[in-house]
């Protein structure tokens, strides 16, 4: 059976309109002086479906990143070519005047790859630049630590980094119900130093009675894998490693995000257990630390809240990046299009398509099935996050360059 031209409509893959031409100019010098002058400048909206745009890194924004994947590839835009007419995958130049050309214009296709932490993803982005062979080819890196904690394989001026926040989130301190650690409403962030990292040098087994706890019960610390962005954040908070104490006091070093392994504890343990994981995850409900099991610490009198994470009130906030070479090969123009500062997930709602006569802002287009800027937001809602700018009206990320 024939596809119709309204069927063709309905179904595409991934792209946004890509940038304005003054954006593209600049976009095309740049890559004129850093690439030799035989080497093409990679198609941007030209009509063509591009290669994949490959994510790698962090597994905290690995779920979200994949809800935006799925959102944009299929988000509508040019009328492919049907087969046999060729060349295929390619724009049909003869049926694109209702074409919505805010979206994946291009049809891309955006995919996450399996997370294994950000200093991961960072160092696959850079080492693939340093030619070391074996090196899986990505576009960019996920990350849910900042520019500061940037692995030694990226510290080099060959490796031009541009982090793209567009997303919050917080390093949140889990307690578990029913045993030593329940009373325990709120920490400093120097009891917080002294239970993870033993700053006194007295040893790290501390007993959970002074710090608010069940008196006699000592703290069991576990910590978090050393490649990821979770690990390297609370790092950054707490000025030493979170690991320190994990071995001493019998605790175990667990995958970021994932409290089963606490939960399956014997009770005793479990009840005098301290982690650290995604304030988004855990909120979210796909860390497994259940409302009936586990409960959220306060550091220095202020709980961790979307309230307190968007307005930087609680202490260990940090932002969520998608990060890019900012020259070629990887900053490839689709990718871009896509997690760039400019790109389909931080350009300004007012920027998207929308249903006709739906509220909120955007573009109406009869074309258009939901109001894209709002299922962005709505994405990060959901994934336990907050959006790094509230203002719909304006640019949705922030920068910050590395090198």
């Amino acid at each position: 059976m024939s596809t119709t031209t309204d069927e063709r409509r309905r179904f595409r893959a991934p792209r946004v309109p890509r940038r304005a031409l003054a954006l593209l100019a600049a976009l095309a010098g740049a890559v004129a002086l850093a690439a030799p002058a035989s080497a093409a400048l990679p198609p941007f909206t030209d009509g063509k479906v591009s290669p994949f745009i490959r994510g790698a890194g962090s597994d905290t924004t690995y779920d979200l990143m994949q809800n935006l994947d799925k959102i944009y590839n299929l988000s509508p835009g040019c009328n492919l070519r049907v087969p046999p007419d060729a060349p295929q995958m390619e724009c049909d130049p003869l049926d694109q005047g209702a074409a919505v050309r805010t979206e994946n214009y291009d049809h891309e296709v955006a995919a996450s790859l399996y997370p294994q932490g950000s200093g991961a993803g960072l160092r696959m982005l850079c080492q693939k630049n340093d030619n070391k062979p074996g090196v899986y080819d990505i576009n960019y890196a996920r990350s849910s630590s900042g520019p500061g904690s940037v692995p030694t394989q990226c510290q080099n001026a060959n490796d031009p980094l541009r982090y793209v926040g567009y997303a919050k989130d917080a390093i949140a301190i889990p307690k578990w119900l029913g045993g030593a650690s329940a009373p325990v409403a709120n920490l400093t962030h120097a009891q917080l130093q002294e239970i993870f990292r033993d700053i006194s040098g007295d040893g790290c087994k501390e007993d959970w009675g002074d710090f608010g706890g069940t008196p006699g019960t000592q703290i069991m610390v576990n910590g978090v894998q050393t490649s990821s962005g979770t690990y390297a954040a609370f790092q950054a908070f707490l000025g030493g490693d979170p690991n320190r104490c994990v071995e001493e006091t019998g605790g175990k070093v667990l995958f970021e995000n994932a409290c089963t392994p606490i939960n399956n504890l014997p009770a005793a343990d479990r009840g005098r257990s301290i982690w650290f994981l995604s304030y988004g995850k855990y909120a979210s409900g796909s860390a497994e630390c259940t409302d009936a099991g586990t409960d959220l610490i306060s550091v220095g009198g202020v709980a961790p809240t979307a309230t307190t994470v968007q307005n930087g009130t609680y202490q260990y906030n940090r932002t969520l990046y998608n990060v890019y070479r900012r020259n070629l090969p990887a900053a490839t123009p689709w990718a871009l299009g896509y997690i760039g500062e400019n790109g389909w997930i931080c350009k300004p709602n007012a920027l998207h398509s929308k249903p006709v006569g739906s509220t909120g802002p955007g573009q109406e287009h009869q074309l258009a099935d939901r109001n894209y800027g709002q299922a962005i937001d709505k994405a990060i809602t959901e994934a336990g996050f907050v959006p790094v700018n509230s203002n719909p009206g304006a640019n949705k990320c922030a920068t910050t360059d590395v090198n």
